[in-house]
């Protein structure tokens, strides 16, 4: 017969005939806990850097705001015209607009698919900003003009041209200054990241899609739009411990403005190839 004392010092819970003390089965359960945190470990991060943003010069560029007005100015187009149903039409094209080369600041964070068993697939969301200023410069451009009169047997015809009495088309080729404008771009990019799930090195390269935020409140162009763009990375990160890496990574962004500014109504497409260097958490 056990006595009183031990029964208060030890108690038996019977299951399927085995014998396990409440202690032990506190233990287990610790254990347990553990385990699945060293399972679930390095699945979140978050991280910061900075870098250097090399845009490339704004390509495809039109202005056709400006190029209506200009086209408006050369011809007398006006109230009477709209009124009578003639048309005017015009495309104003330029040279690549240059952008200065700037600082870059970001951070990310993210999550790797270790659970489902997927540790080299993962998901992320990037935030960044840079600053690439459009340069003081002088563009070549280009115009078509056509001008097209509803009533196409108007005898005032033949007249000196461009007028808005006579159909014609135009081509004319010239210069325009633009002043420098400080353009800011703000980006929150999704992205898809797989990596070689290594104790230490962990190259990795990721794709997605995001939103690019350009503002400008300064100089020729003033404006601020959001657009949708393509963001690109592949980079290599080094654990110096379990919760702690260093990482190097190269991003690659591109995205298409579109009538931005009520002066210009510039439009053009932007690409940028980026340098960063950060920390990473792991937990």
């Amino acid at each position: 017969m056990v006595s009183d004392s031990v029964q208060c010092r030890v108690r038996l819970l019977k299951r399927g005939g085995v014998e396990l003390n409440r202690p032990v089965i506190y233990a287990v359960l610790i254990m347990v806990s553990l385990l699945h945190v060293n399972v679930a470990y390095s699945e979140w991060y978050v991280g910061g850097y900075g870098g250097f943003n090399a845009a490339q010069p704004l390509k495809d560029v039109t202005m056709n705001t400006y190029g209506y007005t200009n086209a408006v100015n050369r011809t007398g187009f006006g109230a009477t015209n709209i009124t009578a149903g003639d048309t005017l039409t015009q495309n104003f094209k330029t040279s690549d607009l240059s952008l200065k080369q700037s600082l870059l600041f970001g951070g990310k964070g993210g999550y790797f698919f270790n659970d489902q068993g997927l540790p080299w697939l993962g998901v992320e969301l990037d935030l960044f900003t840079t600053n690439p200023t459009i340069k003081n410069q002088t563009v070549s451009t280009d115009q078509d003009i056509r001008f097209t009169p509803k009533d196409l047997s108007n005898p005032a015809c033949p007249a000196p041209l461009p007028n808005n009495i006579c159909a014609f088309q135009q081509n004319v080729k010239s210069t325009l200054p633009v002043t420098e404008t400080s353009l800011r771009l703000i980006t929150a990019a999704f992205n898809v990241v797989a990596r070689y799930p290594g104790k230490v090195f962990q190259p990795y390269v990721g794709i997605g899609v995001g939103a690019f935020y350009f503002t400008s409140s300064t100089g020729s162009v003033q404006g601020r739009q959001v657009v949708p763009g393509l963001n690109a990375s592949a980079g290599l990160k080094v654990l110096m411990t379990e919760e702690v890496g260093f990482f190097l990574e190269g991003k690659y962004n591109r995205a298409t403005l579109t009538n931005f500014d009520p002066t210009l109504g510039l439009s053009g497409e932007y690409s940028a190839v980026n340098f960063v260097a950060g920390l990473a958490y792991h937990f």
